[in-house]
């Protein structure tokens, strides 16, 4: 049976993610971004504090890194693929450890 859920998209999404990832070890909230990596920021929704770049970790897609690419199947170069995180963004952060880890998954 298919049920429907209510809401716009993000609220949408976190009602999704909820009904089936839910693992009461982590929670997953929606946060913006006050300031980039690498002294990144950031809000979460409904919580009174600031996290900054000590508190969070950010996976890797979000982050500065290389990779090894071949284009049009031709020679195999690294690349460096730069953060696209800015600030105003929003982003969906798992909180995990009683709420005492945060990490960013990735851009909503």
């Amino acid at each position: 049976m298919t049920q429907i859920i209510e809401g716009g998209a993000v609220s949408q999404l976190k009602a999704l993610i909820k009904a089936i990832g839910y693992n009461k070890n982590v929670d997953i909230e929606f946060a913006t971004v006050l300031s980039p990596l690498p002294d990144i920021r950031i809000k979460i929704d409904n919580m009174p504090v600031e996290l900054d770049a000590d508190d969070v970790v950010v996976c890797e897609h979000l982050r500065d890194h290389k990779r090894e690419v071949a284009i049009n199947g031709g020679e195999i170069v690294e690349m460096t693929v730069m953060s696209p995180i800015k600030a105003g963004d929003r982003v969906a952060i798992a909180m995990y450890a009683d709420n005492q880890g945060y990490l960013v998954l990735d851009r909503i």
